[in-house]
Protein backbone atom coordinates (compact mmCIF):
# COMPACT_ATOMS: atom_id res chain seq x y z
CA UNK A 1 0.00 0.00 0.00
CA UNK A 2 1.16 3.56 0.23
CA UNK A 3 1.63 6.40 2.65
CA UNK A 4 1.38 8.77 -0.31
CA UNK A 5 -2.02 7.29 -1.21
CA UNK A 6 -3.18 8.01 2.33
CA UNK A 7 -1.95 11.60 2.09
CA UNK A 8 -3.67 11.99 -1.28
CA UNK A 9 -6.88 10.55 0.16
CA UNK A 10 -6.87 13.02 3.06
CA UNK A 11 -6.30 15.90 0.66
CA UNK A 12 -9.07 14.72 -1.65
CA UNK A 13 -11.55 14.29 1.21
CA UNK A 14 -10.70 17.81 2.38
CA UNK A 15 -10.92 19.50 -1.02
CA UNK A 16 -13.47 17.47 -3.04
CA UNK A 17 -16.95 17.52 -1.53
CA UNK A 18 -18.32 15.11 -4.17
CA UNK A 19 -15.64 12.56 -3.33
CA UNK A 20 -16.26 13.00 0.41
CA UNK A 21 -20.00 12.49 -0.12
CA UNK A 22 -19.34 9.33 -2.12
CA UNK A 23 -17.33 7.99 0.84
CA UNK A 24 -20.40 8.42 3.08
CA UNK A 25 -22.04 5.52 1.22
CA UNK A 26 -19.72 2.97 2.84
CA UNK A 27 -21.00 1.31 5.98
CA UNK A 28 -17.58 0.50 7.43
CA UNK A 29 -13.96 1.50 7.26
CA UNK A 30 -13.17 -1.91 5.77
CA UNK A 31 -15.63 -1.33 2.92
CA UNK A 32 -14.14 2.09 2.25
CA UNK A 33 -10.56 0.79 2.33
CA UNK A 34 -11.43 -2.08 -0.03
CA UNK A 35 -13.04 0.34 -2.45
CA UNK A 36 -9.98 2.59 -2.34
CA UNK A 37 -7.80 -0.39 -3.26
CA UNK A 38 -10.00 -0.92 -6.32
CA UNK A 39 -9.49 2.78 -7.21
CA UNK A 40 -5.69 2.37 -6.96
CA UNK A 41 -5.73 4.57 -3.83
CA UNK A 42 -5.17 1.81 -1.28
CA UNK A 43 -3.49 2.24 2.07
CA UNK A 44 -3.44 0.48 5.42
CA UNK A 45 -4.89 1.77 8.70
CA UNK A 46 -1.32 2.32 9.93
CA UNK A 47 -0.46 4.34 6.83
CA UNK A 48 -3.45 6.66 7.27
CA UNK A 49 -2.45 7.29 10.89
CA UNK A 50 1.09 8.06 9.75
CA UNK A 51 -0.31 10.36 7.05
CA UNK A 52 -2.39 12.28 9.59
CA UNK A 53 0.72 12.69 11.77
CA UNK A 54 2.84 13.87 8.84
CA UNK A 55 0.21 16.37 7.72
CA UNK A 56 -0.33 17.69 11.24
CA UNK A 57 3.42 18.31 11.57
CA UNK A 58 3.50 20.19 8.26
CA UNK A 59 0.68 22.56 9.22
CA UNK A 60 1.73 26.17 9.49
CA UNK A 61 -1.54 27.56 10.83
CA UNK A 62 -4.19 26.54 13.31
CA UNK A 63 -6.70 26.51 10.43
CA UNK A 64 -4.66 23.93 8.51
CA UNK A 65 -4.27 21.79 11.61
CA UNK A 66 -7.99 22.05 12.28
CA UNK A 67 -8.83 20.81 8.80
CA UNK A 68 -6.54 17.80 9.17
CA UNK A 69 -8.08 17.01 12.55
CA UNK A 70 -11.60 17.26 11.07
CA UNK A 71 -10.77 14.73 8.37
CA UNK A 72 -9.10 12.52 10.99
CA UNK A 73 -12.24 12.61 13.19
CA UNK A 74 -14.45 11.94 10.15
CA UNK A 75 -12.31 8.95 9.10
CA UNK A 76 -12.32 7.49 12.60
CA UNK A 77 -16.14 7.49 12.61
CA UNK A 78 -15.88 4.57 10.17
CA UNK A 79 -13.73 2.61 12.62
Amino acid sequence: MSLQNAINFISKVDSDSDFRKSCYAYKSQTDLLNSLIDMQMGFTPNEIEDAFNVLELKCQTYEQAGRVKEVKAWFRLFG
